[in-house]
């Protein structure tokens, strides 16, 4: 009999790979099938596969939570979602291969990664005029964002002030009385969930008054409902929300803070060293340091200066240098904020040597020298 000749049907229009019995049952266009006896693995090998949302080509994944459907329709909604979102940044069957408190981290990055696609429309861009913004906006922000920039230039700004092609007019923070080129965002993520709004034991600076680089008084909002359009920060927003979601979600809100993580003055340095930031990750005994040791160019140290001889790439690493820093998710994808884009992920592939991780592109010579790794079960 035929079923007994293949293991598994790929539906070539939509790309999914079925159980042979799963997939005779559901493809009506027989133009759309693909049979085959080829290992799951060489299957895969085709970036525009991934595996059945219903049958899971037969695989035992970690995807027990997406199997479940339940008479409580805001749950179903709630799996749809996250479904959904992975698919925006991996695929299905390499999400399950992974233990599920990684997939928690993950969907985390996803989350915020989501956020700042559809939001987002700067990198560091707060010293930047209307002209400047708009162009950038325009030709490099997802539409999503674009809107929220328009609707800010028509509701949010010139309903109060002149509209000039040629002002600052975005939100910043302010370093004394000087502006930096670092532009606010309230992030409603972190406000719908509930967080903590700044005014706790962790942060006093509660209610901000938030000026453009004009001076000009834009609005106020609570400290840690913003967010930053750099790298660094975008790295904060995760580890807070991660925090927040996952560690602390049993607390008050107002001790829901991530044990007073900034989201507007972290900086690159802080995940490169043993700072008071990578020592509340570590203390959560979720996260793990390294850090390449310069003085032997050879060696890799771990939390306790412990000596290794070498560390390979991980899903769920956050790979850093001075300057930059961005979350791995394998597959040579990349998730961070370090330039304004529609897309979800980077493709970025890393060399390593004695020295550190490169970008594997012409006239990047800087090392990342860092990582901080979330740990597997």
């Amino acid at each position: 009999m035929e079923h007994n000749k293949y293991r598994y049907i790929i539906n070539r229009r939509s790309g999914k790979v079925h159980t042979y019995n799963h997939g005779m049952e559901i493809i009506e266009n027989s133009d759309n099938v693909l049979k085959t006896n080829e290992s799951i693995e060489e299957i895969l090998q085709n970036e525009k596969y991934d595996i059945c949302l219903t049958c899971y080509a037969g695989l035992d994944l970690n995807l027990k939570k997406y199997k479940k459907k339940t008479s409580d329709s805001k749950i179903n909604k709630l799996i749809d979602e996250e479904i959904t979102l992975i698919e925006k940044y991996m695929r299905l069957y390499e999400f399950g291969q992974l233990d599920t408190e990684t997939q928690k981290f993950l969907l985390c990055i996803f989350e915020v990664g989501s956020w700042y696609v559809n939001n987002v429309y700067t990198q560091l861009g707060g010293q930047k005029t209307v002209l400047e913004i708009n162009t950038v906006a325009a030709d490099y922000a997802s539409e999503n964002a674009y809107r929220r920039w328009q609707n800010y230039l028509n509701t949010k700004y010139y309903n109060k002030y002149e509209l000039r092609t040629d002002k600052r007019i975005l939100p910043v923070i302010y370093d004394n009385d000087e502006s930096t080129d670092m532009v606010l965002y309230r992030c409603d993520l972190f406000k719908d969930a509930e967080y903590g709004k700044g005014d706790n034991i962790y942060s006093t600076t509660g209610m901000q008054t938030l000026k453009n680089a004009e001076g000009e008084e834009i609005f106020k909002e609570w400290k840690n409902y913003c967010v930053v359009d750099d790298s660094s920060k975008f790295a904060a927003a995760v580890y807070y929300h991660y925090l927040n979601k996952e560690i602390l979600k049993s607390r008050k809100q107002e001790d829901r803070v991530a044990y007073g993580i900034d989201l507007w003055w972290t900086s690159s340095t802080m995940f490169t060293s043993k700072s008071s930031l990578v020592s509340k990750l570590t203390k959560t005994k979720q996260f793990s340091f390294y850090n390449l040791n310069k003085n032997t160019k050879k060696y890799i140290t771990d939390n306790e200066n412990n000596i290794i001889k070498d560390i390979d790439l991980q899903v769920g690493d956050l790979i850093c240098r001075n300057g930059n820093v961005v979350f791995y998710i394998g597959n040579d994808k990349t998730v961070g904020w370090g330039s304004v884009t529609k897309e979800y992920i980077t493709h970025r592939f890393f060399k390593k040597d004695v020295n550190g991780y490169f970008y594997d592109i012409n006239n990047d010579n800087l090392p990342y020298t860092a990582i901080v790794r979330f740990r597997r079960e």
